[in-house]
């Protein structure tokens, strides 16, 4: 070891000598691993001493003994050496050790040997069979390295294919048969496993062969060498096992289902994904299905078996309960009509029950989901820490901190019928999209906002408009009047009158101001922070108004509040009228002014009648041009502010275009990579791909621009909708109107379905004549809002209406939603379960498919994906449950026709569940005979 050592004090051989030196050798250890495999080269003692020493003393450590054989093949292979890995269980003794080269030439006593000896004379099958024989495990050890048997095959593999002429087959055919060979040979020699050396090389060695008629698999293990304390300490050499507890017969168990049992530590997620771990259902005086119900469980995969009405359904009917799910069921009457169904389900079992739902966040906190269930309330769910503390989280469904996925019965197969459920998911797969969608979402939610705004100020110009019969359309009327009366030789002789009637406005103006103030003060009486309890407390028990009136109210300084602030209000309000009062004195004051003004201009009138007339005249032409003013003033100032909340529109619209470009790019680029990932569950005869068309969904805007084209006869027949759905989105579409832009579109033509389609120039002068939202009023001189807002209404909706990008997913270039249910549920099933790393739960996702699907597809899906998030089956499948390699399965038996329970539960190594699982369900023996033959064993 001191070869190899960095820290020679760490290393230090006198640390490790005698019994406590192996304690501590074992404490380094345990320290870092769960289960080691100690070797040597041909000698076993160090490694058979360790584990005697730890057999037997725990149950969360565990050394396994072993030995790396040297040892030289048949003759395939020339004089060549291959290292091999030998395992034995714990405790093994180095006699039996020694009984694997009984009748072998040159190997001696472990105690004698050098470790460069050599197994010889028997045959590399011969030679597995004998490790199996004595209870042990055979790897062909870092089969990639330069004493791995893939080397040494290759080599002289290399030396036959020689003899091939190099026209007859070029060096990529050549390593491709070697390849194959190598395969072959490996797995027809029995090998328990191979060492790999990087982990990027695992998929090079996964191979899947025929045997003998039978499919077969070798598992793959990392290379871990380690020469010193600090090689042990190097975490990425780790090959993960999943294991009940440390044993030999744990890792027996994992090399035979690797797919299931055996990662890297790249494969192995640093955090654990956010999972349920466990619910209990507790009903009430025999009205629910469970009387108590309580299942723990696993973050991997976990199988809800048991006969038909034993109440798997209802468990996880209650999960979408709890989960506030019932919202949505209203999605899925669009295709087919489950929600009735779901919800009589839900009514029937689970009624006065209390579920309670133990829940892992992302940041592993715990939660306790718990609920009543209510048929009259979607969700009552609150939520509890460990502690049972409550949790403010007014929506658990809403609030993302505690995501599931979850299908009922049949929804699965529904998925395929609709492209836009299928964009959805495929956007799961897409996380850097999700803020373009959320940030979609909200610009919708703004322009509705918006749009609503805009109506309350078109009514409000509206409004002012009718004021006084409309008079505000005589304003150039009004105005001519006043200017012809006004001219500047009665202007000199006005001046003075007309400063005193300025003043008066400008005070009026004030004082107005101010009552509108006062009035928004209210009285004292009105700041009674008690208004309103007396019914809460009428309503309530004696003990709750004692402990208002007699504790809390004095507590709070009720009444010393409510005293302080009516003083406040009250010194406020005397202010205010003070201030009125005096405004009111002047506005006297200068109304005295005018009529002396007035007195002076009649004396001086006097003798000349005409200029009296002319005099009155003026008066009363600018009294109505003032007021008429006023109403204009008003009107402006309402434009203005709906030409402000339009212009912010148009830069929401502008945003929401954007963001549309970039989830379509997003998309775009992503595709390929999704289908990839499809197809690597499906088998060869079953080709996913994605259909995408740019901006292609604008169903429902064909269907509304309908609104805007309807003058024009048979516009449908023409396909003038798809003409402008082909053209623009509902946003660009009704910017044509807002920026007065329409005639532009005369001559707009494309082919659509192999048909020219063309809106003519008077088509364009139609549309811009009926629907441009707005207009001039001359006699006002203000611009209007045509048709009391009809048309500017009609285009903002049509604005809002949505548009996406068309995705839908094909199976062998047919559109899911015209296969069959099984074929949709086939194609839908790796989408699913690929999407995201939240909880999965799904009901009987064997429905609508064959066996060979579910050997092909479904479980190749669940192995693979159940360490990346949790999986919870309902299922009347065996292969589901075997070939997944459950880590849970849970047993529902029906008690009566009206109750259920939980009968048992434990991994798929549990002998009662595999008894049970022959038992309950049908094939439930083939399923586990089918994977017996998988792994050849």
């Amino acid at each position: 070891m001191g070869a190899w050592s960095r820290d020679p004090a760490l290393n230090n051989a006198t640390r490790f000598s005698g019994d406590d030196g192996a304690r501590a050798f074992l404490d380094e250890l345990k320290s870092q691993f769960d289960v080691v495999a100690v070797t040597d080269h041909m000698k076993c003692g160090l490694a058979t001493r360790l584990s005697q020493i730890t057999s037997g003393q725990t149950d969360d450590f565990c050394i396994l003994p072993g030995m790396e054989v040297n040892f030289q093949p048949e003759a395939a292979f020339g004089s060549l050496r291959i290292h091999l890995l030998v395992i034995m269980p714990e405790g093994t003794t180095t006699e039996k050790f020694g009984r694997l080269f009984y009748g072998l030439e040159g190997i001696g006593d472990d105690a004698f040997r050098k470790g460069n000896e050599e197994v010889k004379g028997i045959t590399l099958k011969e030679w597995v069979k004998r490790v199996h024989d004595e209870g042990g495990l055979c790897l062909a050890a870092h089969v990639d390295g330069q004493q791995g048997a893939r080397s040494r095959f290759r080599q002289t593999s290399r030396d036959v294919l020689c003899l091939i002429s190099k026209d007859e087959m070029d060096q990529e055919e050549k390593e491709k048969a070697v390849s194959a060979d190598l395969k072959d040979f490996l797995l027809s020699a029995g090998f328990d496993g191979i060492e790999v050396s990087r982990r990027q090389d695992k998929p090079h060695y996964r191979w899947v062969s025929v045997v003998s008629g039978e499919e077969r698999s070798i598992p793959v293990t990392l290379t871990f060498d380690a020469h010193c304390i600090e090689d042990m300490r190097k975490t990425d050499r780790t090959t993960w096992v999943k294991m009940t507890k440390p044993s030999f017969g744990g890792l027996r168990d994992a090399l035979k289902f690797a797919e299931t049992r055996i990662r890297f530590a790249g494969d192995v997620p640093d955090t654990p994904s956010p999972g349920i771990l466990g619910i209990e259902i507790i009903g009430t005086n025999g009205k629910s299905f469970f009387e108590t119900l309580q299942v723990g469980f696993a973050e991997n995969l976990n199988c809800l078996i048991g006969p038909r009405g034993s109440g798997k359904s209802t468990l996880v009917e209650a999960l979408r309960y709890v989960f506030g799910y019932n919202r949505t069921l209203n999605e899925l009457d669009s295709v087919s009509k489950l929600s009735r169904t779901i919800l009589d389900l839900q009514r029937a079992n689970l009624a006065e029950s209390l579920i309670r739902v133990v829940y892992r966040t992302r940041g592993k906190d715990i939660r306790i989901l718990e609920a009543t269930y209510d048929p009259k309330a979607d969700c009552t769910t609150k939520v509890f820490n460990e502690s049972g503390d409550p949790i403010n989280v007014p929506d658990v469904e809403a609030s993302d901190e505690y995501p599931l996925r979850l299908f009922g019965w049949s929804e699965i197969e529904t998925l395929g019928r609709e492209a836009g459920r299928q964009r959805d998911l495929l956007d799961r797969l897409v996380p850097e999209v999700f803020p373009l969608l959320r940030e979609r979402v909200e610009l919708r939610r703004t322009l509705a906002e918006n749009r609503k705004e805009i109506e309350k100020l078109v009514t409000e110009l509206n409004n002012i408009q009718s004021k006084n019969n409309g008079e505000i359309r005589r304003y150039t009327e009004f105005k001519s009047d006043f200017e012809r009366l006004n001219t500047k030789q009665v202007q000199g002789l006005f001046s003075s009158l007309d400063l005193s009637r300025g003043k008066k406005r400008v005070l009026e103006k004030v004082l107005e101001r101010a009552n509108v103030l006062r009035e928004g003060l209210g009285g004292p009486d009105k700041l009674v922070l008690r208004d309103g309890l007396d019914a809460v407390l009428s309503a309530s028990d004696k003990a709750l108004r004692e402990w208002w009136l007699g504790e809390e109210m004095a507590r709070l300084g009720v009444i010393t509040v409510e005293t302080t602030l009516q003083g406040l209000v009250h010194q406020a309000r005397e202010n205010l009228e003070s201030f009125c009062q005096l405004v009111t004195e002047r506005v006297g004051a200068i109304d005295e002014e005018i009529a002396s003004v007035e007195k002076d201009l009649r004396t001086g009138f006097a003798a000349d009648a005409s200029m009296q007339k002319i005099a009155d005249l003026r008066v009363n032409a600018e009294t109505r041009l003032r007021r008429v003013e006023g109403f204009r003033v008003e009107y402006l100032d309402a434009w203005e502010r709906l030409q402000s909340h339009l212009t912010i529109r148009r830069q929401l619209s502008e945003r929401l275009v954007s963001i549309q470009n970039q989830i379509t790019g997003i998309r775009a680029r992503c595709n390929k990579d999704i289908e990839q990932t499809l197809n690597r569950f499906l088998s060869s005869e079953m080709k996913v791909s994605i259909l995408f068309v740019a901006g292609g969904d604008k169903t429902i805007f064909c269907e509304k621009v309908g609104t805007v084209l309807s003058a024009f006869g048979k516009y449908k027949v023409r396909k003038l909708p798809d003409l402008i759905a082909a053209r623009f989105n509902p946003v660009t579409f009704v910017q044509q109107f807002l920026e007065d832009k329409v005639l532009a579109l005369g001559g707009m033509a494309a082919s659509i379905g192999g048909e020219q389609v063309e809106l003519t120039m008077a088509e364009a002068a139609r549309l811009c004549d009926q629907w441009a939202p707005f207009g001039s009023d001359e006699h006002a001189q203000v611009s209007v809002v045509l048709e009391s807002g009809k048309r500017l209404f009609a285009l903002l909706a049509l604005e809002e209406v949505e548009w996406d990008d068309h995705e839908a997913i094909l199976l062998n270039d047919r559109p899911v939603n015209e296969l069959s249910p099984g074929q949709r549920s086939s194609a839908m099933l790796p989408l699913i379960a690929l999407s995201e790393t939240t909880p999965l739960v799904i009901d009987q996702p064997e429905d609508n498919l064959d066996n060979r699907l579910i050997g092909r597809v479904l479980v190749n899906i669940l192995a693979e994906l159940k360490e990346k998030r949790q999986i919870i089956v309902c299922t009347h499948n065996p292969n589901i449950v075997v070939s997944g390699d459950a880590e849970q399965v849970v047993v529902m038996e029906a008690v009566s026709d009206r109750q259920g329970r939980v009968s048992q539960h434990g991994s798929i190594d549990n002998e009662d569940i595999v008894k049970t699982v022959i038992e309950i369900m049908e094939g439930g023996k083939e399923a586990f005979m089918a994977r017996s033959r998988r792994y050849g064993f």
